[in-house]
């Protein structure tokens, strides 16, 4: 990860420990506590399945909970036999979540619920099983990248991006998802960058030296 001159460098695919290792490098050996507090919420989303606690991921691919009385019903030749669910991308006073609804008949359902005849899972309790991930302050710390961040910084985001990415793939192979909808930690880095880009012009033009000539003639 150094250059031949000693420069620290970035792989091309970095991992998250390389993401870290060089925002060290660059930050006088130390990781900033905002960038830390984000990089902390990412790993953790990274291990959901490795982590030996229980997470809602988990919860939701676990086929011990899966109403198997309804599901091996004869469905029709594009269902999947799998429980349904529909994903999505939110912004909230935390940060980005990846949140997930089951369905009941064609109701998206956010409560709990058990023993349902309708419902493709045994237990749904969206306390423990509607949040997927959540990376702490994304949004904030994409806005922090546009401002005065460095390198590492959009090294981070673009990790998160294809953490989430991987996990929505992940949940398309286990259960049958329905629909993915939402803000995209994409959408939101270039809804970002385009206001950034305009601020910055509006500041540009607002320090411009007026033509003198203009009324003069």
């Amino acid at each position: 990860m150094s250059a031949a001159g000693g420069k620290a460098e970035l792989p091309e695919n970095p991992t998250l420990k390389e993401i870290n290792w060089f925002k060290k490098q660059i930050n006088w050996g130390e990781l900033p506590p905002f960038y830390h507090l984000v990089a902390s919420s990412i790993g953790e989303s990274e291990g959901l399945l490795s982590h030996g606690f229980d997470t809602a991921l988990k919860r939701l691919i676990d086929e011990r909970n899966w109403n198997q009385e309804l599901l091996n019903i004869p469905r029709p030749e594009n269902d999947t036999g799998k429980p349904r669910i529909a994903l999505y991308q939110v912004i909230t006073d935390r940060g980005f979540e990846l949140q997930a609804f089951p369905f009941a008949k064609k109701k998206e359902v956010d409560q709990y619920i058990k023993d349902c005849a309708y419902m493709e899972f045994l237990v749904w309790d969206p306390h423990y099983m509607r949040n997927i991930i959540r990376i702490n302050q994304l949004d904030k710390f994409m806005m922090f990248y546009f401002q005065r961040g460095d390198e590492a910084d959009r090294a981070l985001i673009i990790f998160a991006h294809k953490l989430v990415n991987s996990i929505i793939a992940l949940l398309q192979k286990k259960v049958n998802v329905v629909k993915v909808s939402g803000v995209s930690v994409k959408d939101l880095y270039d809804d970002y960058k385009k206001r950034m880009s305009y601020a910055v012009a509006d500041d540009t033009v607002a320090g411009l030296q007026s033509n003198p000539l203009k009324d003069g003639y």
